[in-house]
């Protein structure tokens, strides 16, 4: 009896070879993948993320009992390139409390901030118990790089102030304002609690205001209404805009060439300092006072996606060590 051969089946893949497969494909998706992010995070490498615009708030509603001062200031310095984008913004404030026509206890502290400080809001509705002090003052600057147009700010200033009698005058404001939604206010409906005169006194020093770089200050707003309470309280905007400073690239100096005369050589030109032949340099660029800097700092998206291109591809590289040392 014929018996038929049947052909040998295949043998299954032996479970090491099958790893190391495993591992080959996995080593070359993750270095494909690392590969995109770190490609991905440096195309959006040019374009900043906007930080939320930021507000001071401090001093307000406070110390509301008979004799008791408050005193409190804000410096903020902004910064602003129109061109980039970048901004950044220092805020320093300093806080006082204790008692009437004594030295207060204070507090100062300086922050910086990678985002622009667009509001003030400090001694709204404070210092108005009987014989209270309120002493505030705040002070924005503006320093904005690129094309911008200044005008005067707009006041809201001493309206419905230093009423409830007492010996006239009971205000001096300077200038007094009444514009509704204005860039500065402050000083209005307080001093109301009767008393001595001149007992509000409240100016704004020459201040402008920018649609570049709109910010508010508002303080002292229905404060110091004990009686017998005074209101001092000032304040500032100024808008420096300063040109951008143009970059410009220096040609390499081109030489006619000389005729040669039969039996002499011409020695080649000397090289001209800073004229971008190999050898010399040209000066670095130095940003104009006030920036942080010419070039945007990298946003955490970015940064994010750089850590995790590497990482991937590392890991892809340490399987493929893995692999070969097997």
């Amino acid at each position: 009896m014929l018996k038929t051969k049947l052909p040998p089946s295949p043998r299954p893949a032996s479970a090491p070879a099958a790893t190391a497969r495993t591992r080959r494909l996995l080593a070359s998706g993750l270095a494909i993948l690392g590969l995109a992010m770190l490609v991905a995070a440096f195309l959006t490498g040019g374009t900043a993320e906007a930080a939320a615009p930021l507000t001071v708030n401090q001093c307000n509603g406070t110390d509301n009992v008979g004799g008791q001062a408050v005193a409190c200031d804000v410096t903020v310095t902004n910064n602003l390139d129109l061109a980039t984008g970048t901004t950044s913004s220092t805020a320093t404030v300093t806080e006082c409390h204790g008692a009437a026509n004594t030295t207060p206890t204070c507090t100062s502290s300086s922050t910086p901030y990678t985002a622009l400080t667009t509001s003030v809001t400090q001694c709204d509705g404070s210092g108005s118990g009987g014989g209270g002090t309120v002493t505030c003052t705040v002070h924005i600057i503006n320093n904005i790089t690129g094309t911008a147009t200044a005008s005067p700010a707009t006041i809201d200033q001493c309206n419905g102030s230093g009423a409830g009698g007492g010996t006239q005058p009971t205000l001096a404001c300077t200038p007094v304002g009444n514009t509704t939604n204005a860039t500065i206010t402050q000083c209005n409906n307080s001093g109301n609690g009767g008393g001595a005169t001149l007992r509000v006194q409240c100016g704004v020093l020459p201040s402008t205001e920018t649609a570049a770089l709109p910010v508010s200050i508002d303080q002292c707003n229905g404060s110091g209404n004990g009686g017998g309470a005074t209101v001092t309280c000032t304040a500032s905007l100024v808008n420096n805009v300063i040109a951008a400073t143009p970059v410009t690239t220096t040609p390499p100096a081109t030489t006619a060439p000389a005729t040669a005369t039969a039996g002499t050589t011409t020695p080649p030109a000397p090289a001209t300092p800073g004229n971008g032949t190999p050898g010399t340099s040209t000066p670095a660029f130095v940003p104009p006072a006030g920036l942080t800097g010419d070039t945007r700092p990298p946003t955490g998206h970015n940064t994010l996606l750089i850590g995790l291109g590497v990482a991937l591809t590392g890991a892809s590289a340490l399987l493929m060590l893995g692999k070969r040392a097997r």
